[in-house]
């Protein structure tokens, strides 16, 4: 299907919208937004012109949030309403407890604030992701742009008209970059999955992968009246090994109890919860490996799925539970492959999208794979299995020592003379359930905590570094999702990783980096503030107040006019002001798109004392190594600046 993509803006009297179709190699440039086609509200026949548009065959219309706005807005179209009418429903829809009973029209038009526009293939980008545009469009380093014509402006100029499309083909542009750079891998998955079972291109693009996933399996919404249940049962092929591994009073809380549990079990603070288990030997830790000990992480083969499947524990809304089985074997035999075919890569990654959503989506009351007893039971059943393997490790293996473990795995520090003992205790695991196991070599970590850590492993003959949480994190994006995270100035975390890694000066890092991405960092207000200012000269008798956008680039400067960023709401009746958090004292907008900027000439205004004092802050941890079978501080990673 060709892809078409389009943005309504709306005001009292006149509305537009645009529309700009991806070229089919999906090479593009900002040029393309000459291409794009607008309609206007005065434009002779504007309804007719708008359907012909979304109604051309063989189109799917893509947009950002449009399931929960523009099609809405499109309907209203249809229906024949004014601009002022259709202006109403835009209103019903952004503030409905606001304005729902204002008139007589409102409350007449308040049903077309849920009804979209019928008939038409579409995909919404915001779909398994979270934020707004803006912030993709912070994160992306494209150009931030907002009409500076208020929605609520009743007279518009001809200046207002140019302005508010100027926008509104940019909102189409920035739509387009993300998905040819974030959203285009994953819908083509979802697509291809769809495929392969008998659905449309027009339904797999329109539904979440959880809502795909449902379809593939054929599940049906059930209420099976056990959702409030709390006791589960260990399947009786393992209860004896978990109940011979764990001390009795964990058992009984996690097969009796919801609650959460925290307690001390094979050297580690061990966490049970909803989410899975997660322990620690301790926090701030560092190992690695050397001819006497190594450093494994284990892993159970894509354990959740393997749970589900091994003790029958597959959603009961699943009419086809063959179906999961047949994905999963076909996935791991794909994986065992050296080297799959692109047609199998492909497979493989459809596969991948249903093991990895059918847990999640059995906890989701609107989907229909909905089953809570079955999924509180894979998780709980699965942490009771995994902590007794790494119990059992921990007491059998001489001077072994848990790292940690986390939903699916185990990190596991042990003499090299034993590693023989551990793969028997993983085939015993294997053998008893039936779920196998994987084995990855680690040669160094560096754990903040179980959520926080970097780490370096040997795969397939090739050395891997990954992190884990925001300790680190040195890019927005998200590998296996379409969720993207906000700039914080990643050369800072980029120092930091360089220092540990390598020995290398965190201010060498910092001076030497001229990518304007990795010193840029995204301030956005939130919903609950009405208007972001930033104060120029604050604290000087010539003060004043710049209104920013809702969402922001900025680096941190040294020229000291450029003063705090606040977040402002009303409050008791008087404007009430919250500094922006984590960003400099003294910032500089970089709004515009980053590649635009020389970087050069900016290099004389960076604070780079700033990203070099975020950088000690990351590296300021009171380290303990782990050598042998011993714990004690060291100084190994501590940053003196001579």
């Amino acid at each position: 299907m060709k892809l078409r993509f389009f943005d309504f803006e709306v005001f009292p009297h006149w509305w537009c919208c645009t529309f700009g179709d991806m070229p089919d190699n999906m090479e593009f440039t900002e040029d393309i937004k000459n291409n794009f086609v607008v309609i206007t509200s005065d434009m002779l026949d504007a309804r007719g012109e708008l359907m012909k548009m979304f109604r051309e065959p063989n189109v799917c219309n893509c947009g950002y949030n449009i399931k929960f706005y523009d099609l809405m807005i499109a309907n209203a179209i249809y229906q024949g309403f004014t601009p002022e009418q259709v202006k109403i429903v835009n209103d019903l829809i952004i503030k409905p407890y606001e304005c729902k009973w204002a008139t007589k029209e409102h409350i007449r038009l308040q049903p077309f604030a849920n009804k979209r526009l019928s008939g038409i293939a579409y995909e919404d980008l915001i779909d398994d992701s979270v934020g707004s545009l803006k912030d993709k469009e912070c994160s992306l380093g494209l150009n931030i742009l907002e009409s500076s014509v208020s929605f609520d402006k009743e007279d518009l100029t001809q200046d207002d008209i140019q302005d508010i499309i100027y926008y509104n083909k940019h909102d189409v542009y920035a739509s387009m970059v993300f998905y040819k750079e974030i959203v285009e891998p994953y819908a083509y998955t979802k697509n291809n999955l769809g495929k392969r079972f008998g659905l449309s291109e027009a339904e797999c693009r329109r539904n979440t992968n959880a809502t795909i996933v449902g379809k593939v399996l054929g599940a049906t919404k059930m209420d099976f009246g056990d959702g409030e249940r709390v006791q589960i049962s260990i399947p009786e092929k393992i209860e004896n090994y978990c109940k011979i591994n764990l001390p009795l009073n964990i058992v009984n809380h996690i097969t009796n109890k919801t609650e959460n549990l925290t307690v001390q079990l094979y050297g580690n603070t061990v966490s049970f919860g909803d989410g899975g288990i997660h322990s620690t030997i301790q926090d701030n830790i560092y190992a690695e490996a050397n001819d006497e000990y190594m450093l494994i992480n284990v892993d159970a083969t894509s354990y959740y799925p393997s749970t589900m499947i091994a003790f029958n524990l597959i959603s009961r809304a699943c009419t086809d539970p063959d179906r999961f089985k047949m994905i999963h074997k076909e996935r791991l035999d794909i994986k065992a492959k050296e080297a799959p075919t692109h047609e199998e890569q492909e497979i493989l990654a459809g596969d991948k999208l249903v093991m990895n959503t059918a847990y999640g989506a059995s906890g989701n009351k609107h989907l229909a794979l909905f089953d809570p007893y079955m999924r509180t039971s894979v998780c709980r059943v699965g942490q009771l299995f995994l902590a007794a393997f790494a119990n059992k490790c921990y007491r059998t293996i001489p001077n072994c020592k848990i790292i940690q473990t986390n939903t699916d795995g185990v990190l596991l520090y042990l003499p090299r003379i034993w590693l023989n003992k551990l793969r028997d205790l993983e085939q015993e695991w294997t053998y008893i359930s039936g779920i196998k196991m994987d084995e990855d070599i680690v040669q160094k970590i560096w754990q903040c905590n179980v959520n926080n850590y970097l780490l370096v492993q040997e795969k397939h003959g090739k050395i891997k570094l990954k992190t884990k949480g925001g300790w680190l994190r040195d890019t927005p994006f998200n590998p296996g999702t379409v969720k993207m995270s906000p700039l914080t100035g990643f050369v800072s975390a980029i120092a930091a990783k360089e220092f540990l890694l390598n020995g290398t000066d965190v201010i060498q890092t910092i001076i030497q980096c001229k990518d304007l991405s990795k010193f840029a960092i995204t301030c956005t207000k939130g919903p609950t503030f009405s208007k972001v200012i930033q104060k120029i000269n604050e604290g000087q008798l010539d003060e004043e107040e710049i209104i920013l956008y809702k969402s922001n680039r900025v680096i941190a400067v040294k020229n000291k006019k450029f003063g705090k960023i606040y977040k402002c709401k009303m409050y008791k009746g008087a404007l009430s002001y919250h500094q922006m958090p984590n960003i400099p004292e003294h910032c500089m907008l970089v709004n515009k798109a980053l590649d635009t900027y020389d970087f050069e000439t900016l290099r004389a205004d960076i604070d780079y004392v700033y990203y070099i004092s975020k950088a000690l802050d990351l590296l300021d941890i009171p380290w303990c190594e782990l050598k042998a079978d011993k714990i004690s501080p060291t100084s190994r990673f501590s940053y003196n600046i001579e």
